[in-house]
């Protein structure tokens, strides 16, 4: 790294540049990648103040530096902006996946490197962190799923997807659905199979041929499906040709999936909750059971 300097003394000086803009951009910035919009404030003061921290750091919110690392690479040194992708490629391979997230607030150069879902030195980097940092989450995403999408389900997402719900016993990883949502957004995307059958006179054959949520402990309660993927199945059932062969693949495609779904579930939960957070929602599970069931 001739012209740099040490890298010792380079990384520091980009490491306290990173942790201010970081602290900065998490106020000013929400950026919700899947579904939702990159959202700014509202006090416009506050955005100009980000900007301007963007472009020469305040010394008296980052970490201090010796005034000969200052005054030797300072001035030469390039700003967090504008680093090579080489260089932030390496970088990150030291940074946790909620950092990763958080740098693709910074600026949309960073967000067109880290949130690529198909460039394979992307993909490499949050897998990278993700086996790095987080433990018990060493397995692969399933099918085309990117590995932000799938370490945005797991881990990053504190919230509902469809609304503003932030309980955590509210919320629950359906990932028959790749859905992370409280009950309420959950009841009104899908549709029981009783009123499938009863109502709309749904065909019961399809029914296996479609994602179900048990969303009780009880079995004798009838099964959730979601009603987008229910239109998706009609419209492609009607468009099918040899329809019986269609079914019977598409059948064995969810028998598979089903037990793809119950292991992603369980990884789930034992990614982003403790073991006396687990205890608990168990717990709650076992009494809103009960207190249904009695007679």
């Amino acid at each position: 790294m001739t012209g740099w300097g040490d890298w010792t003394t380079w990384s520091t000086i980009l490491k306290s540049r990173y942790l201010t803009i970081r602290r900065y951009v998490i106020k000013t910035y929400c950026f919700e990648p899947f579904g939702s919009a990159v959202r700014r404030s509202k006090n416009p003061s506050r955005y100009h103040q980000y900007q301007k921290l963007r472009s020469n750091s305040s010394p008296s919110l980052s970490p201090p530096l010796s005034p000969s690392i200052n005054q030797q690479f300072l001035p030469d040194i390039m700003t967090f902006a504008t680093i090579p992708f080489e260089i932030l490629i390496e970088i990150c391979d030291y940074l946790h996946p909620s950092d990763l997230y958080n740098l693709t607030m910074v600026c949309k150069r960073y967000r067109s490197l880290l949130w690529d879902k198909t460039s394979t030195t992307t993909q490499l980097i949050w897998k990278s962190s993700r086996k790095n940092f987080i433990n018990n989450l060493n397995v692969d995403p399933p099918g085309k799923m990117c590995e932000q999408e799938f370490i945005w389900l797991m881990l990053l997402l504190n919230k509902c997807m469809f609304c503003n719900q932030t309980d955590k016993f509210e919320l629950t990883m359906h990932w028959e659905f790749k859905m992370y949502c409280c009950f309420k957004c959950l009841n009104e995307r899908t549709i029981c199979k009783l009123t499938l059958l009863q109502k709309y006179n749904f065909p019961e054959e399809l029914l296996a041929c479609l994602p179900q949520l048990q969303k009780n402990p009880n079995p004798r309660d009838p099964p959730l499906y979601l009603i987008r993927d229910v239109e998706n199945l009609f419209k492609q059932y009607n468009y099918e040709k040899d329809k019986k062969n269609w079914v019977k693949e598409r059948q064995d495609q969810i028998i598979k999936l089903n037990i793809e779904n119950e292991q992603y579930n369980t990884l789930h939960d034992q990614v982003r909750y403790d073991h006396t957070e687990r205890l608990e929602r168990l717990l709650r599970k076992l009494h809103d059971f009960y207190s249904n069931n009695r007679t």
